[in-house]
């Protein structure tokens, strides 16, 4: 190659250092690609190292929120259950370590038609928690759920048939959000589509409840077959039992040791021996509540009024007032509607106070002046009594219970009357 020209400067270093800018350029671009990045405003995340932690009070941290629960067939674990039903109610879910017990739950029947109810009782053991609370608590459609206070319940189960859980749980309140679990178990439901006379009003045997006192109760065999009954064996769930040859017995529970508006169910059943064939089965719960002592103010003025027909078919109206002395103030939670039929049977449904009375003024100290109505099917023909039970908690915690009748049926329903026809002309 001959000797550069005199004056310029060779081309050859130039080169090299160009093509080592474009190579340099290259690799930022290249490592600038596939280097990992964090969104902005997300923090770093920590290395994947095993760390030690301090042990919590609790056996479990608040659960997430979850998604909702769909209200049946899907398999879903139990925690992951748990964890879906606290977030449908908007609740932190704490597991807490107690010796209370859940020792079973008893339903009135292995299955149930679509759409009608069935009755579940829980029962509780170990060392009683001060302060716990019973409640039973399922999904509904939607991704909601519903609650219903204390150890019994009357399920309606939903119109599309197929295996629903309804879950029982003792439970204490932590503050705020956060709801401690004591203990809880799931109960799985058949729920089946029944055609016609195949309800459980169809059934062969069923047992009729009445209470006639605090703790008194009347049960009756209420037997429907073309064999004759010849025995009926009582279990009353109180560790007593009796052997009649009458369908109808009564009973008394002890009330010693029951707290003021505290409820205890007992499962009741009863077996039916016949002449011929084996024998029929049936259960039932006697729920008893407590009384507050003798002698003791009650902690409300409870002023209501007889019920009174609404215009047209819109049911009954009674108005009720509530006033609360001073020294204390009352919050208000929900109300209990209990549906009495003539043949002992009872339906229960419980909503939020505000839902279910008409508030018309607010008074002093959590009272009201407000009315409740009963809708015309709610009183259908077979429905003896309506009851409700307005609960709440005072300025201390202790839960407040004041009760009254929106309707009362004074005798039942007779057959329907029959006109004669006219005599034949001749």
């Amino acid at each position: 190659m001959p000797p550069g020209i005199p004056g310029r400067p060779a081309r050859a270093p130039l080169r090299f250092f160009v093509g080592l800018a474009l190579l340099g350029v290259l690799l930022a671009a290249f490592i600038f690609m596939f280097w990992p990045r964090h969104h902005a405003g997300e923090a770093p995340r920590p290395p994947l190292v095993a760390q030690r932690r301090a042990p919590a009070p609790e056996v479990s941290p608040a659960a997430p929120l979850a998604p909702p629960l769909p209200p049946s067939r899907v398999p879903v674990s139990p925690a992951n259950r748990g964890n879906m039903l606290s977030a449908a109610l908007h609740e932190e879910r704490v597991l807490l370590a107690s010796s209370v017990v859940i020792q079973g739950i008893d339903q009135d029947r292995p299955w149930v038609c679509a759409g009608e109810a069935m009755g579940l009782s829980a029962r509780v053991g170990g060392v009683p928690e001060p302060g716990a609370v019973h409640r039973w608590v399922w999904p509904v459609a939607g991704g909601g759920a519903e609650l219903h206070p204390g150890p019994a319940l009357q399920w309606r189960a939903p119109e599309e048939p197929g295996k629903y859980f309804v879950r029982f749980q003792v439970c204490t309140d932590l503050g705020g959000r956060r709801v401690g679990v004591l203990a809880e178990r799931d109960v799985e439901v058949d729920v089946r589509r029944c055609g016609e006379g195949e309800g459980q009003r169809d059934e062969p045997l069923r047992l009729g409840v009445v209470q006639q006192g605090q703790g008194t109760f009347a049960f009756e065999a209420l037997y429907r077959g073309g064999e004759r009954a010849v025995a009926f064996a009582w279990d009353f769930g109180d560790g007593t039992a009796t052997a009649t040859s009458e369908p109808r017995v009564e009973h008394s529970y002890p009330l010693q040791g029951l707290e003021p508006q505290e409820v205890r169910s007992f499962t009741v059943r009863l077996q039916v021996r016949l002449a011929r064939g084996g024998p029929l089965e049936a259960t039932a719960f006697a729920l008893i509540r407590g009384q507050p002592p003798s002698g003791v103010t009650p902690p409300v003025d409870l002023r209501v009024s007889r019920w009174r027909p609404l215009p047209g078919d819109g049911g009954w109206r009674s108005d009720v007032v509530v006033r609360v002395p001073d020294g204390t103030a009352i919050t208000w939670e929900r109300l209990e509607r209990i549906s009495l039929h003539w043949d002992g049977q009872a339906d229960t449904s419980t909503r939020g106070w505000s839902e279910a009375i008409h508030v018309e003024e607010h008074l002093e100290h959590g009272g009201f002046r407000g009315y409740v109505t009963v809708s015309a099917s709610e009183a259908a023909p077979d429905i003896k009594q309506i009851l409700d039970f307005l609960s709440g908690r005072d300025a201390a915690g202790q839960e407040v219970v004041v009760s009254w009748s929106p309707f009362k049926r004074e005798a039942p329903p007779g057959p329907p009357s029959e006109t004669p026809a006219p005599p034949p002309r001749k």
